[in-house]
């Protein structure tokens, strides 16, 4: 009888787990989102916007379980540092480098102290550059930055000030600024809200109707990266993933304070371009207006350099095959080495 290796229990195991979530190779580990076809939020689930409707999303994908880091950040601005346009001004624009990387005579660097767990800043226009090159396997070419996902010939504006970028992914995308439904589906939808089998929305993150304790080291009972000393010379903020047991039901963390995140343009709901996210205000995150609480997005200049503004990305599920070879390859190897 044929013995069973420990990978193709690894792979059996794989194939038959709904959920995935691990580092990839592209330095971010992921979620997958599951339940394509799910109902949207209902008038109980989000009382001061009775009629919001968010979080239906027909198709399964995935989201980064933390925000981009300002070390992941540091290696896309280094590569699109060659490509950027001064306009006069200095490199170290911070909607394009965040607010904590700089710039000097021997070239671009981490801002002393800051630390390259904690979450990137960023403004919209650069997220979508940093978007193409991923979805373009990280090549340092102008094009692969400028085009793939979102096309930066758009980035326009008419005299009125209206934009006309192309806010919405192309077909195909690999990577991508997460939506409206996207993202509330991954922070508040849970398959089981009202029992096994009952879908329904959490009014917070956390997967609860409680808002995250905010302004406390995770040591002394903190459950949100929020805190009114940000920048302040304080602890906050802290790393991503400082605060592990608050998940959403899905496993995203950092949902409750830290940056806000960014979105694609959804019409409505003041435009949407951003979620969640209370880095200073921890203190009223019980209010009915907490940036933490499902029926809250802002909305933001699309061309603006945004200070505490940073990303979650959103990404293609793996067709089953590439999984399927990539561990395929990995048992032979591992015969061939035996």
């Amino acid at each position: 009888m044929p013995r069973t290796t420990p990978l193709a229990f690894l792979l059996m195991g794989i194939l038959a787990s709904p959920v995935l979530a691990g580092p990839d190779t592209d330095g971010y580990t992921w979620a997958t989102i599951t339940h394509a076809g799910n109902r949207p939020t209902n008038a109980a689930e989000t009382p001061m916007r009775p009629d919001a409707n968010l979080g239906a999303v027909n198709y399964e994908y995935r989201m980064a379980t933390t925000e981009t880091t300002v070390g992941q950040w540091f290696e896309f601005v280094q590569a699109y540092a060659p490509f950027y346009d001064f306009q006069g001004g200095s490199i170290a624009n911070p909607e394009f480098t965040s607010h904590s990387i700089n710039y000097g005579f021997d070239g671009l660097y981490v801002v002393p102290g800051r630390s390259l767990n904690r979450a990137a800043d960023m403004s919209w226009e650069y997220a979508a550059r940093y978007v193409n090159w991923l979805h373009n396997d990280k090549v340092n070419e102008r094009w692969a930055f400028e085009t793939g996902v979102y096309d930066t010939a758009t980035f326009t504006f008419n005299p009125d000030g209206t934009p006309n970028h192309q806010t919405t992914r192309a077909p195909g995308a690999r990577y991508w600024i997460p939506n409206i439904d996207e993202w509330v589906k991954a922070a508040h939808y849970d398959p089981n809200r009202y029992g096994p089998g009952q879908e329904g929305y959490w009014l917070f993150p956390n997967g609860s109707n409680d808002p995250s304790i905010g302004g406390l080291l995770p040591g002394d009972g903190g459950q949100s990266n929020a805190g009114g000393d940000w920048g302040l010379g304080g602890p906050f903020p802290l790393d991503v993933g400082s605060f592990p047991d608050v998940q959403s039901p899905f496993g995203l963390l950092d949902l409750t304070g830290g940056v806000s995140e960014l979105l694609e343009w959804t019409p409505g709901l003041g435009g949407g371009m951003l979620a969640g996210g209370a880095p200073f205000t921890y203190e009223d995150t019980g209010s009915p207006f907490s940036p933490d609480r499902i029926e809250f997005f802002f909305s933001t200049n699309i061309d603006a350099g945004n200070w505490l503004v940073g990303l979650r990305l959103a990404s293609a599920v793996p067709a089953p095959g590439t999984i399927i070879m990539a561990l395929s390859a990995m048992m032979l190897t591992t015969r061939r080495s035996r």
